[in-house]
């Protein structure tokens, strides 16, 4: 049995490996996972060195892994669940594959524009956008009809928390609202990392499963919890 980390009425956040601590979660007790997993960058093995993703077989090879635990997200949701993943350009390959694997259909591509210009290298475009994948479960439905598939949502390269991947609170909130999860409902985030979600689902009146490998952001992440009101402007928007 993993101990909790940290645990609060609403929150509770495990030190662990996502694919360990998935398993201990009851099938089908989870309205959504809603998370930001690694981009697959630096899994170059062969193939073009220079490339940060690595050929097909480097990205083949992570959609090995990202289907394992979009398996064990597949097992946690309920029936009317839904899985909602960041990623960007590199990924999809990987996430398009690892869906087919897993019998978890990508059913949109939400695209969020930063209204920010991010670096990059002489040879491509700088990025300004990320996108979020959604996966549902069959019976999932998005019950506000006008919702586009293009959000904006702007950054900028300041982090407050200093994690590298920091997504707003804001944005979060969003996802989580449209997704439409009753009040009490229960979210998973298995890459927690700087604790966002947990921070968008408490202030949303849901419940939340932080698992985090990292120890430091797990600490990072309980501390923001703990000292909510310090992150109002956060939460409200």
């Amino acid at each position: 049995m993993i101990e909790p980390y940290y645990a609060d009425d609403s929150v509770t956040i495990y030190c662990a490996d996502a694919l360990e601590a998935l398993p201990t979660i009851a099938a089908g007790s989870v309205h959504a996972v809603v998370t930001d997993p690694p981009y697959v960058i630096g899994a170059v093995s062969a193939g073009n060195m220079a490339s940060k993703s690595g050929g097909w077989a480097d990205m083949m090879n992570s959609a090995l892994w990202f289907a394992t635990w979009y398996r064990q997200a597949d097992r946690v949701l309920k029936h009317t669940g839904s899985l909602w993943t960041f990623a960007n350009w590199r990924t999809i390959p990987v996430v398009m594959r690892a869906a087919i694997d897993a019998g978890l259909p990508v059913t949109s591509l939400l695209i969020w524009d930063k209204e920010w210009i991010g670096p990059g290298g002489t040879q491509g475009l700088r990025p300004s956008y990320e996108v979020v994948a959604l996966l549902a479960k069959p019976g999932f439905a998005i019950p506000e009809r006008g919702v586009p598939d293009v959000w904006r949502h702007k950054v900028g390269s300041y982090k407050p928390t200093g994690h590298p991947a920091e997504k707003p609170v804001g944005l979060v909130r969003r996802i989580l609202r449209t997704a439409a999860i009753p009040p009490g409902g229960l979210v998973v985030d298995p890459f927690l990392g700087s604790g966002t979600t947990a921070l968008a689902a408490a202030s949303l009146g849901l419940r939340c499963i932080g698992i985090e490998a990292e120890e430091r952001w797990c600490e990072l992440a309980a501390s923001r919890l703990a000292q909510g009101a310090l992150f109002a402007d956060e939460v409200a928007s």
